[in-house]
């Protein structure tokens, strides 16, 4: 396996970190398609090597930013003004990816804030891609905020959009105590409380989602785990539901947690998502 680093500006001139992980040999026997992991909110794309090495290990190049204001990227710390900021650094590093394998089919893997930020990709550039994976992707906003909070919620992001109100739980991301302890241990990963401007810009996009999975029409994996308590199931099932016109496989795991990629599980749920990548590229040849 072939790992490298690189970063790209951004169109306001913010430094954004990436990575890559490719598949030993050359051209004739090189990656068969191409995965961009999308991570999820205060973390980075360091937390997904071993997810990396499984798709590697399948044949597939995988390719991951750090958000800005995550990781190893600059920015302030898990802040945006806007939702269209991520929407930019995004498609800036599909058009980069897209251009180091002409002519392979690209799918889009995130999870949590990054199944938010993939799925908000997808419904406005969804040509070109092969298929969209999403894991435990935040879709819908959790049933402790009302929409009299929620509106409160934007109402704050736009006078003090720094402010931050509340954080994540690390306990809730996985069964394993040793993931949990990594994760609060890792010097990348942010484990303050989310701005109200970056809350408010992923709660605008949830709310805009429903209504517009109907123009959804490629392959899309859902991976939930059903005691996931950071992002709603719920989210996942309306997906589900109203992506009619999408090639739709879903997948429930059974008293997992918010990450169903570090749980103890993780092989099942690697192996679910390996074989649907196998599918996808199959029909996309």
């Amino acid at each position: 396996m072939q790992h490298s680093e690189g970063s790209f500006t951004a169109t306001d001139g913010l430094t954004i970190y990436h990575q890559s992980w490719l598949p030993d040999g050359d051209a004739a026997t090189g990656p068969k398609a191409v995965v961009i992991l999308v991570h999820g909110l205060g973390e980075h794309s360091g937390r997904y090597q071993h997810v990396a090495e499984r798709l590697v290990s399948a044949g597939y190049a995988v390719h991951a930013l750090d958000h800005r204001g995550h990781g190893k990227s600059e920015g302030t710390r898990v802040f945006v003004k806007s939702y269209d900021e991520f929407m930019s650094d995004l498609s800036q590093y599909r058009t980069w990816v897209e251009e180091q394998h002409p002519g392979l089919p690209v799918v889009m893997l995130g999870h949590s804030m990054g199944g938010n930020l993939a799925m908000g990709h997808a419904l406005d550039h969804q040509a070109g891609l092969a298929g969209l994976a999403l894991s435990g992707a935040a879709l819908k906003p959790g049933d402790d905020l009302s929409g009299v909070q929620i509106k409160i919620f934007g109402l704050i992001a736009k006078v003090a959009p720094g402010f931050r109100p509340q954080g994540l739980s690390a306990d809730a991301i996985s069964r394993d105590p040793a993931v949990v302890e990594a994760y609060r241990n890792d010097p990348l990963v942010y484990t303050g409380k989310i701005s109200a401007g970056l809350g408010a810009a992923l709660i605008g996009a949830m709310q805009s989602f429903p209504d517009r999975y109907t123009t959804l029409h490629l392959p899309i994996w859902i991976g939930h785990g059903t005691e996931d308590q950071l992002t709603d199931i719920e989210g996942s099932r309306q997906l589900e539901r109203q992506a009619r016109n999408a090639d739709v496989a879903a997948h429930y795991y059974e008293g997992l947690y918010h990450e169903i990629f570090n749980e103890p599980e993780q092989d099942r749920v690697l192996d679910d998502l390996v074989g649907w990548l196998d599918g996808v590229v199959g029909a996309a040849a």
